[in-house]
């Protein structure tokens, strides 16, 4: 017996009438007689008494009626129930995003979804681990560290910010308005580790070297920059104005400032990014707001065609 046999037996006898249970099965009469008559040769027992001008219940049905009408509601109920979950879930997007990134950003990313029907759920990774997680599918957006290996993966139109120099305020070199790269020859310089974003990490680096800074000393750190910089007075750290280092370490009581870089030779570029067989246009939408959080964050676009809005 399956629960379509119950609905059909339910339907008769609240109805006791074939012809009015079979329209409210939308269905024909013929099919709905031999149903009930296949549950009542299952069972081997008669539900109904008919007759050419009524339709009753047996003790038999009578009996059955309530605990079958019962069954039917905790199957319906079930049903509605994973309905809703699979609703719910159908309207989840998995992002991703750097350890580095503002609060600012992921408040305005998570909000911005919200108002779209869109639950988030947000997972901290580095550029290369989130590359891997959407490559196999366990991610849908990431917010990804250019350069990065992008086959198999789409992205928005690169956003960039200019690379500043964060130091304890007792270094001389924070009382100025600007300073260049070369200026920071014989200072321990404090940066990600290589292993988060290794493309980003190169290159930041290689133009160190052809400006004229050429760290020697190379602590590796994200969390710890702030107190690694009030212990190493001699030490620096490279990062974006908005980035989460500066809005923690910077601030009337703080300790450190935060420098821009002459010409700006140092650029961090990032990008909303997911996989591109992932064709749900969910996934498109979250991946635009994505990226105009960003933008709201600082990260303004590279070309004046690519547009923040």
């Amino acid at each position: 017996m399956e629960i379509r046999h119950l609905r059909y037996f339910v339907a008769v006898a609240e109805d006791l009438h074939f012809g009015r249970a079979a329209a409210r099965l939308h269905m024909s009469q013929p099919p709905l007689t031999k149903r009930i008559m296949d549950v009542e040769r299952e069972l081997g027992v008669r539900l109904f008494d008919r007759t050419n001008r009524r339709v009753t219940l047996t003790p038999e049905g009578l009996e059955l009626l309530p605990k079958a009408q019962a069954a039917l509601a905790a199957f319906d109920e079930a049903s509605a129930c994973l309905r809703g979950s699979a609703r719910a879930r159908a309207r989840r997007v998995r992002v991703g995003f750097p350890p580095d990134t503002s609060t600012d950003f992921v408040a305005t990313a998570t909000e911005q979804l919200r108002k779209l029907g869109i639950h988030a759920e947000l997972s901290e990774a580095t550029t290369a681990e989130q590359r891997d997680r959407l490559l196999a599918g366990q991610l849908d957006v990431g917010v990804l560290r250019w350069p990065y290996e992008s086959r198999g993966l789409s992205s928005t139109a690169p956003l960039s910010q200019p690379v500043g120099v964060l130091m304890a305020t007792e270094n001389p070199l924070a009382s100025h308005s600007e300073i260049e790269l070369a200026d920071l020859a014989g200072h321990t310089l404090i940066y990600f580790p290589r292993s988060m974003a290794p493309g980003l990490y190169d290159e930041t680096l290689a133009n160190c070297r052809a400006h004229g800074f050429s760290p020697t000393n190379i602590e590796h750190g994200i969390r710890m920059v702030y107190s690694l910089l009030s212990v190493m007075p001699n030490a620096i750290a490279l990062s974006v104005e908005h980035g989460f280092t500066s809005r923690w370490a910077s601030g009337p009581h703080s300790k450190t400032t935060w420098v821009p870089i002459k010409g700006t030779p140092l650029k961090w570029r990032t990008s909303a990014v997911w996989r591109t067989a992932n064709r749900d246009p969910l996934t498109q939408t979250a991946a635009q707001v994505v990226a105009q959080a960003l933008c709201s964050d600082g990260w303004l676009p590279e070309k004046a065609e690519a547009g923040c809005g």
